[in-house]
């Protein structure tokens, strides 16, 4: 049974690219947002044809749909290796995996939501 500084090791030396990665990738989803929209309103101001620049539009359209797979794809794997390293009885926090990428989905408990929010913890608990 190896040592729990080395499964420490093992979870960080797989846990910190992964969460460097996602980060990446939400800042490539980001930036090609921010070209999208520049194309259009630069079409705009420039007066240009409507129909210039759709071909390259498209383009970024299908390259943000495969980036959503690939987040999508890289955010099971995370889970996946969150659970080896639960298996592990590595806490996430030991290699930093807390924060970005909470184990269930948290209802975010907003001005004027209060009452359905616990309409659903009341639904949940009976």
């Amino acid at each position: 049974m190896a040592s729990l500084e080395t499964k420490i090791g093992v979870a960080q030396a797989v846990g910190l690219p992964l969460m460097k990665a996602e980060k990446l990738l939400d800042q490539a989803f980001v930036l090609l947002a921010q070209a999208q929209a520049a194309a259009v309103e630069g079409r705009r101001a420039a007066r240009l044809p409507l129909h210039a620049g759709h071909d390259a539009i498209e383009q970024v359209v299908t390259a943000q749909a495969t980036l959503m797979a690939t987040r999508k794809a890289v955010h099971t794997a995370h889970y996946g290796f969150r659970d080896i390293a639960d298996g592990m009885n590595v806490p996430a926090r030991a290699y930093g995996d807390h924060g970005d990428t909470p184990r269930e989905n948290v209802i975010p408990v907003l001005p004027g939501t209060t009452g359905a929010h616990l309409a659903v913890v009341q639904a949940n608990a009976a």
